[in-house]
């Protein structure tokens, strides 16, 4: 029988004893080493961006954005008609209904004065004569003033006077006009802006002046009691007192706007502005073949008011499309969203991939349900910005998501 000396040489392979390399015996501290290395650089490399490339790349930014001054207008949210609450007519009674009527009359002619001072007149420029005239211009329209920017009051007004290459002027008052710059024409609308110069004006007739209160035009309802001011029954600056017929959706280029018909009788070159009867504008006059005057609303008005001021065009996708309702839903079996009908031949959503027939979703990865959150959305873009649309399009197993990028565009009016 052999020793353990013996033994250990025979098996010297099995009592070797294993030393481990020092880069694996201290792995785990070499990882927290190169952990806290690249944590300790990162707040060095952040700390060195904030103290010395941050601000002067915000110093630039303001630098670059003092002089430029923007225009924001709250939009509002659009609500389906038939998610609306009624009122019971019936439990009013006679003496109710003209108690109420009464008291909206009283309410309304209070607030006709501060309507007064955000309505101007915008004329061509008359030749100047010593011999005063009792005549009328008969080329005079209404003007709102929506905004002041840069020391320039903006005003909004019929487009088709702004087209004329003479002079245009805006008129305070019978003896005081000033000299107008065209901003921007949408004639797909028929609206316009104009702009004075604040510095052209006295301090009693700025005093005179006041920017008109935008208001939610989605909350006017039929029926409502309302004031019509403008270019009606033939004659300028008049003011009337109307009601709110009914209620169209009309769709349009990339929006839709809803129509509001009232009963206040219009002649062929009428024009004016709408008010609740709070004296806040809610409409603006369309162009009709309508015996009575019909306004679109202010709502479906905002975002492109805004573009204009902002930038003097309209962003461009190229769709004609609608809402998806409860009852088109149901009819057709589409998904909730927006409708494309229609899309422009050579436009952006054209040469994106977008087709009739698709409901869109989404707009840069947030859903959208209305044409009106659709329109929004393309308003805030920059020319040339890729906007990401989310669509479902039909297949041989229904519905399927499919995202394009459409480069919109801005079309200078």
């Amino acid at each position: 029988m052999g020793t353990k000396d013996d033994d250990k040489e025979k098996y010297a392979l099995y009592t070797e004893k294993v030393v481990l390399h020092p880069a694996k015996k201290y792995r785990w501290l070499i990882r927290i080493g190169k952990v806290l290395l690249f944590a300790v650089s990162v707040v060095i490399v952040a700390t060195a961006f904030m103290v010395f490339l941050y601000p002067r790349i915000q110093s630039s930014i303001e630098e670059k954005n003092k002089d430029k001054e923007v225009v924001y207008i709250k939009k509002d949210n659009y609500v389906f008609s038939d998610d609306e609450e009624t009122v019971d007519a019936d439990i009013l009674t006679e003496k109710d209904l003209k108690d109420n009527y009464e008291a909206a009359m009283a309410t309304l002619r209070t607030k006709v004065e501060s309507v007064k001072k955000s309505i101007v007149a915008v004329d061509i420029e008359q030749p100047v004569t010593d011999i005063p005239s009792v005549e009328k211009s008969q080329t005079e329209v209404a003007g709102l003033v929506v905004a002041n920017l840069n020391a320039k009051y903006l005003i909004l007004t019929k487009s088709d006077i702004l087209k004329n290459n003479q002079g245009l002027v805006v008129k305070l008052s019978d003896d005081e006009q000033i000299e107008a710059e065209v901003v921007c024409i949408d004639d797909s609308m028929g609206i316009g802006l104009v702009s004075i110069s604040e510095a052209r004006l006295s301090q009693d007739e700025k005093n005179a002046l006041s920017i008109a209160v935008l208001d939610n035009s989605y909350m006017v309802h039929q029926g409502d009691i309302v004031i019509v001011t403008g270019r009606i029954y033939g004659s300028n600056n008049a003011i009337d007192y109307g009601t709110i017929a009914g209620i169209t959706t009309q769709y349009e280029k990339d929006n839709a706007y809803e129509i509001f018909e009232t009963n206040v009788t219009v002649s062929s070159d009428g024009f004016g502005f709408l008010f609740n009867s709070e004296g806040r504008a809610v409409g603006i006059s369309r162009s009709a073949d309508s015996s009575t005057m019909q306004f679109i609303g202010i709502s479906d008005l905002k975002a492109p008011i805004e573009t204009m001021i902002n930038h003097h065009g309209i962003m461009y996708c190229g769709i004609t499309a609608q809402n998806v309702t409860s009852d088109l839903a149901e009819k057709y079996n589409l998904p909730s969203g927006v409708y494309v009908a229609a899309v422009d031949i050579d436009s952006p959503a054209y040469y994106a991939g977008l087709q009739a027939g698709d409901v869109i979703v989404g707009i840069n990865g947030q859903s959208i349900l209305t044409i009106q959150q659709f329109s929004e959305k393309l308003y805030q873009c920059s020319d040339g910005e890729t906007m990401l649309v989310t669509a479902k399009r039909q297949g041989k197993d229904g519905y399927s998501d499919v995202i394009f990028g459409v480069n919109v565009q801005l079309k200078p009016l």
